[in-house]
C-alpha cells in the first residue's frame, strides 16, 4: 500500500518553472479538487487530502504552510510550485484554505467547509468484502463507487486499475447497479487518487467508455472525480447530470472516432472541468469533423472550464459547445432538447496540436446568460482537413448554429487571449472558417463576436479574420504577423509583441512589449471564479491585473519579477499501451 513519498510531479499543465527574479509574486490559489470533507477519519484520523492548484507557492516547503479557517494542516505529501497535496487535520475550520510562503507571503483564500463524511480506501492489496477503512480497504473501484453515501470520499491508491467492464459497455458506470448514484450540491461522492498515487480506469482501444453515467433514466449527480488517468476505447468520460467537479484528471483516448468527444458532458448543468490534461485522442493523423476532444453538447449550460491542458490530439476540435437535439420525445418541432447553451465560461485554458478549431462555440445565446473567453493560450491548431470535409479550422470560432429553438443573439466576449499559428490549413474546405477569429454566416445576424485585449500572432499566408466579417467588432487588440489588423476591429496596435520564446510556446511579454499598459480594464462576468474587484482581474498565472498604468494584452500581465514562468511542451505525442 503507498505511504507518503515527496514527489514532485511532471506539472507540465503550467508549472515548470524557468526564470527567478528579484521580486516575487504572491503566491496565488486556482481551484481545489474538494470544496467540503470531514476533518477526522481517513489516515491517522486526520480527514481529507484536499488538493490545491495554483501558482508560486515554492517548489519546497521549508516552513511554508497551508491554513485552513486558520489552522494549520496537518501534513503535505507533495508540495511544489504549482499544486499542494494537504491533509486537514482535526484544528481545521469552516474557511479560507490559504498558502503562506515566508519572505512572500499569503495567497488569495479560497472558500472551504469542513462537514461530516466517510473516508474509504480502495487498494492493490484490498479485498471488497472489508470495510474500506485505511487499513482493511476495498479492492476495486466500482466497489467504492456503489457503496459510499452523500459527502464520502473514497481515495484510490497506487496501481489500482479498472479494466474490466463494470456496467453498460463502461469500465466504470456511475449508476448503482442501475439504481440513481447521487451526492448533493453541499455533500457531493467522490473518487480521488490517493496522494501521489497513480490510477487507472480504462484501457486503450477496449470499451467505449472509461467513465459514463448511463441514458437509462438514473440520476447521478455532485461527483468529484479527481486526479485519475481515465482512457476510454472511444470515450474516457461522457457525463450527464448537476454539480459535477472533474479536476486534475489525464484523460486519453488513442485511435477513436465517433460523433462524440473524448470527454463529452450532454445535459450538463453547474459543471465545473478544472486542470484537466486531455490528449492523444483520435485517429493518426486525423479523425472525422464530428470528434472531438472536450465537447460540452446538448443543453450544457452554466458551465466553467478552465486551467486546462488540451493538446496533441487528431481529434477535430479541441473544445467545443454543440447542442444536439436528442428527438425527445419526437424529433422536430416537439423536441425539447438541443437548445442554444449560454453561462459558459472558457479561460485560462493552453490549447494547442489540433486539426480544426481550438475553441469552437457553435450553438449558443449569450442573451440568455455570458459566454466568454479569455486568457487562454491557443495556437498550432486548423492543421488539416477531418475525413469528411465542412469543419472549420479558426482558433476561436462562432459557428452561429441553431439546432432548435429561437437563433441566438447578443455578444460572445473574446477578450485577453493570445493566439498564434491558427488556421495554417489552407485547403478548399476551410474559406470561410480561417483566421485567429472567425464567425460563420448562419441562423443569427444579431450573434457578435466582440474581441478586446487579445493578441493575435499569425504566420506567412494565415489571416487574422474569416467568415462573416460584419459579426465582428472589437478595440484595443494587438495584431501581427501578416501586416494591419482587420478594419472590424478599432485601436489596433500592430507590432510585434516580443514573446519570451514562442518557439517553445512561451508567450509572455517581454521588457518594452507594446501589449503593456495598453489595454481596455475588462473583468470576466463568471459567478464561479469571483474577481478579486470590480476593476481588478487576474492572467493566466494569477498575476494580478493591472500591474501598471492599464491591462496588458494578451493572456500574460507584465510582472517584472515573477517567480515562476511555464515552459509548456510542444509538438508532445503520447501513445497508451
Amino acid at each position: 500500500m503507498l505511504r507518503f513519498i515527496k514527489i514532485v510531479s511532471v506539472l507540465s499543465l503550467f508549472f515548470p518553472a524557468v526564470c527567478m527574479c528579484a521580486q516575487t509574486a504572491p503566491p496565488r490559489i486556482f481551484f481545489s479538487d474538494l470544496e467540503s470533507g470531514p476533518s477526522t477519519g481517513g489516515q491517522n484520523n486526520n480527514g481529507v487530502w484536499v488538493t490545491i492548484w495554483g501558482k508560486g507557492f515554492g517548489a519546497t516547503q521549508g516552513t511554508g504552510n497551508v491554513s485552513i479557517g486558520g489552522a494549520a494542516a496537518a501534513n503535505y505529501p507533495l508540495w511544489s510550485d504549482g499544486k499542494i497535496i494537504f491533509q486537514l487535520g482535526a484544528a481545521a475550520k469552516t474557511g479560507s484554505i490559504i498558502v503562506n510562503v515566508p519572505g512572500v507571503g499569503a495567497s488569495n483564500g479560497l472558500p472551504f467547509t469542513v462537514r461530516a463524511g466517510n473516508i474509504f480506501f480502495v487498494a492493490t492489496t484490498g479485498n471488497d468484502a472489508n470495510t474500506g477503512s485505511f487499513t482493511s480497504p476495498w479492492k476495486t473501484i466500482p466497489k467504492a463507487k456503489n457503496t459510499i453515501a452523500a459527502g464520502d470520499t473514497a481515495y484510490i491508491e497506487d496501481g489500482v486499475s479498472q479494466t474490466s467492464e463494470d456496467n453498460f459497455t463502461a469500465y466504470l458506470s456511475m449508476d448503482n447497479n442501475g439504481a440513481s448514484n447521487s451526492g448533493t450540491a453541499g455533500a457531493p461522492k467522490a473518487l480521488i487518487a490517493y496522494p501521489n498515487a497513480t490510477a487507472t480506469i480504462g484501457v486503450a482501444g477496449g470499451l467505449h467508455y472509461g467513465i459514463r453515467t448511463p441514458n437509462i433514466g438514473t440520476d447521478e449527480d455532485y461527483w468529484v472525480i479527481s486526479q485519475l488517468h481515465i482512457v476510454g476505447g472511444t470515450q474516457a468520460m461522457d457525463l450527464g447530470g448537476t454539480g459535477w467537479r472533474i479536476i486534475g484528471n489525464e484523460m486519453q483516448c488513442p485511435g477513436a472516432d465517433d460523433q462524440v468527444g473524448c470527454f463529452e458532458m450532454s445535459g450538463g448543468n453547474q459543471a465545473k472541468f478544472y486542470g484537466n490534461e486531455v490528449h492523444n485522442a483520435g485517429i493518426n493523423p486525423t479523425s472525422s469533423k464530428f470528434y472531438h476532444a472536450v465537447y460540452f453538447s446538448t443543453d450544457s449550460n452554466h458551465v466553467d472550464v478552465g486551467w486546462n491542458h488540451i493538446h496533441d490530439n487528431f481529434t477535430c476540435r479541441a473544445l467545443q459547445f454543440h447542442s444536439s437535439p436528442l428527438c425527445t420525445p419526437a424529433c422536430g418541432a416537439t423536441d425539447t432538447t438541443g437548445f442554444n447553451q449560454f453561462d459558459l465560461h472558457v479561460h485560462d485554458n493552453l490549447i494547442h496540436g489540433d486539426n480544426c478549431n481550438g475553441i469552437n462555440f457553435a450553438t449558443v445565446d449569450p442573451s440568455k446568460g455570458t459566454v466568454e473567453a479569455y486568457n487562454n493560450v491557443v495556437y498550432n491548431v486548423g492543421r488539416m482537413d477531418p475525413l469528411q470535409l465542412g469543419a472549420s479550422f479558426s482558433c476561436i470560432y462562432l459557428a452561429n448554429i441553431t439546432n432548435n429553438g429561437a437563433a441566438g443573439g447578443g455578444t460572445v466576449n473574446v477578450f485577453n487571449n493570445t493566439l498564434s499559428d491558427c488556421a495554417a490549413n489552407n485547403s478548399a474546405n476551410a474559406q470561410g472558417s480561417r483566421g485567429a477569429f472567425g464567425v460563420a454566416g448562419g441562423a443569427s445576424t444579431t450573434l457578435i463576436l466582440n474581441l478586446r485585449n487579445n493578441i493575435a500572432y499569425q504566420l506567412a499566408g494565415e489571416i487574422y479574420i474569416d467568415g462573416s466579417t460584419s459579426q465582428i467588432t472589437g478595440d484595443k487588440n494587438l495584431w501581427f504577423g501578416v501586416g494591419s489588423g482587420p478594419a472590424q476591429t478599432t485601436h489596433n496596435f500592430n507590432a510585434d509583441p516580443l514573446f519570451a520564446n514562442r518557439a517553445i510556446g512561451d508567450y509572455h511579454l517581454l521588457t518594452g512589449s507594446p501589449a503593456i499598459n495598453t489595454g481596455l480594464t475588462i473583468v470576466p462576468n463568471n459567478p464561479f471564479e469571483p474577481n478579486p474587484g470590480p476593476t481588478i482581474d487576474t492572467d493566466k498565472d494569477g498575476v494580478l491585473r493591472a500591474q501598471g498604468a492599464g491591462f496588458d494584452l494578451g493572456a500574460y500581465e507584465f510582472f517584472s519579477g515573477t517567480a515562476t514562468r511555464p515552459n509548456p511542451p510542444t509538438n508532445v505525442r503520447a501513445s497508451v499501451h
